[in-house]
């Protein structure tokens, strides 16, 4: 047998097949990719960007559907640039031998998936009852022909059967179109049957783009020329008056804050205090200088009242009252000390709400018969605590009730008058 000859460029075959291919089953986007790859045998993903002003993230996509599918395959590279950087740099090209291949795998299975949808439609049921919805195929035709009506009936309600439209009448000749329609690529498929290409295109080395490398030398021509002209000294004189702009100051001191605070506010002026803190805007209201006037009156009131209480005290211990008035002469001077205090943290509507007290005199001569009567309840005696008979011998009734043996050690008698004593304690309780 004869070898085929060995291709040195690609044959238009290929490329008509790989176009039509990529344009009947696949979007515009991926057409377009793949129609830089027969152009150009080995291209960057950065020129490919440049070439097709794609976003980066649709042009992966684009080209990684294409590399599942085995239409492209990527090869990466490490490059070094000339300041020493290394970069890496994925190439795409197409293995045109890999391609046919695809085709061909890709093109019998969709022809195997469509014998088969066209072998189980043969099985569907081809009639349907209206009734009862039973279903019936071509095979139960003679259990359902009724020789008197000469009509389809139903097996089970007897009703006239209908044939079933969802079995598509088509789906017979699917294999038949299928075959018609994809006879232009069978076509190119027998061109290629025999192609041998060299090694060099289906492994291609990268090559530089003429369109881009014309596009860039304009670039580099146009940004040199721009550079030469007069606006470059211009531009140049114009940097160094903005130089100032992006010029700090910044001072770092490790002196206390407190000296530094101090510095700062000499110069400053004290703040005002707002007109609404220091008048009230309601009408019929006491301003602020109104309220601490009549603050500072009411406490010089009270500091009298104190006074005159502790005069009067020392003139009854004077007098022979003994120790129970200095001790209430005492309690009248902590309990007015206390009051004071009170009353300084009391709102100047709180203090408008009470009415005036008594006179002093008679209001400290109050408060230690109050006081007296206070220690009276204190010293109260406590009664004493019920006994009972243990034996001949007297006991608390609460030592009994902790001590189960003493009960142990008690008469018929004692035993009763123990228990009707706690009966009337437990009444006396909680009754």
């Amino acid at each position: 047998m004869i070898e085929p000859e060995l291709l040195t460029e690609v044959p238009a075959a290929l490329k008509r097949l790989a176009k039509q291919v990529v344009r009947g089953f696949y979007g515009v986007e991926h057409a377009l990719a793949l129609d830089v790859l027969i152009r150009n045998p080995c291209v960057r993903e950065e020129d490919m960007l440049e070439l097709l002003k794609f976003d980066r993230k649709q042009l992966r996509s684009v080209l990684n559907t294409l590399k599942a599918d085995k239409f492209v395959k990527c090869r990466m590279r490490v490059e070094t640039a000339p300041d020493g950087k290394t970069t890496r740099h994925n190439y795409y090209f197409i293995n045109y031998r890999v391609l046919v291949n695809v085709v061909k795998y890709k093109l019998d299975h969709m022809r195997r998936r469509i014998e088969t949808d066209e072998r189980d439609s043969t099985n569907r049921a081809s009639f349907r009852c209206p009734c009862c919805f039973s279903t019936f195929t071509d095979l139960e035709a003679n259990q359902l022909f009724d020789p008197m009506t000469g009509t389809f009936r139903c097996t089970f309600c007897q009703t006239e059967v209908e044939e079933d439209e969802s079995v598509c009448p088509d789906a017979r000749t699917l294999v038949a179109r299928f075959n018609e329609q994809i006879e232009p690529i069978y076509a190119l498929l027998r061109e290629t049957e025999d192609v041998n290409l060299s090694h060099d295109l289906l492994e291609p080395e990268p090559a530089e783009i003429p369109a881009l490398k014309q596009s860039r030398e304009r670039a580099a021509a146009s940004g040199a020329n721009s550079a030469i002209g007069p606006h470059r000294e211009a531009w140049s004189n114009k940097g160094s008056s903005y130089a100032d702009l992006y010029t700090q100051n910044v001072v770092i001191s490790m002196e206390e804050q407190e000296d530094q605070q101090k510095q700062a506010n000499e110069g400053k002026a004290p703040k005002e205090r707002p007109v609404w803190l220091t008048q009230s805007t309601v009408q019929g209201a006491y301003s602020e200088p109104d309220i601490l006037k009549n603050r500072n009156e009411m406490m010089a009131d009270e500091n009298e009242e104190v006074m005159r209480a502790l005069l009067i005290h020392e003139k009854r211990g004077a007098a022979g009252a003994g120790g129970g008035g200095a001790s209430a002469a005492a309690r009248g001077l902590a309990s007015a000390t206390a009051n004071a205090s009170d009353s300084e943290s009391d709102t100047s509507e709180s203090d408008d709400d009470f009415p005036l007290g008594p006179p002093p005199a008679a209001a400290a001569q109050h408060r230690a018969d109050e006081e007296e009567e206070e220690d009276d309840d204190e010293f109260e005696e406590v009664g004493d605590e019920p006994v009972v008979m243990v034996g001949g011998r007297p006991f608390s009734y609460r030592e009994v009730s902790q001590r189960p043996e003493l009960v142990e050690q008690m008469s018929a008698q004692e035993k009763e008058a123990y228990i009707e004593m706690g009966q009337n304690l437990f009444q006396d309780m909680y009754f």
